[in-house]
């Protein structure tokens, strides 16, 4: 037997194809979450920081998109007061589904503006 033939011996066989990606967006459903009411406190820190910030300064940001918390980090593109977005690189956040922003240094530190909330475990 040549190398080849014997090479294809210990290929990965997928016997059910498509069976890894249903369980992926199978255990995705599972892992979603319901959207909570942003806290008091939250909504104050969110209150503070808003009107600090501008194009191009550098943030973090915790938000609420398709039943799962995320973070994006990047540079301020655009802040509409109007509408309640805030653009950080490629995607827009509307404020209804922000939970926290905090601005960055340039190397990425926390800056004086906002601190990130303790997490009690429930996001």
């Amino acid at each position: 037997m040549d190398r080849s033939e014997r090479a294809k011996q210990f290929a990965p066989f997928d016997a059910l194809r498509g069976l890894r990606e249903a369980l992926e967006r199978k255990e995705r459903e599972h892992e979603r979450q319901e959207k909570r009411m942003r806290t008091e406190e939250e909504t104050e820190a969110l209150e503070r920081v808003l009107p600090l910030l501008s194009r191009g300064k550098k943030v973090e940001a915790l938000f609420y998109e398709g039943g799962f918390y995320l973070q994006a980090r990047g540079i301020v593109e655009d802040v509409d007061l109007i509408r309640r977005t805030i653009r950080i690189g490629d995607g827009s956040l509307s404020f209804e589904d922000v939970y926290y922003i905090r601005l960055l240094g340039t190397d990425g530190e926390v800056g004086a503006a906002e601190q990130k909330p303790e997490e009690d475990g429930e996001q």
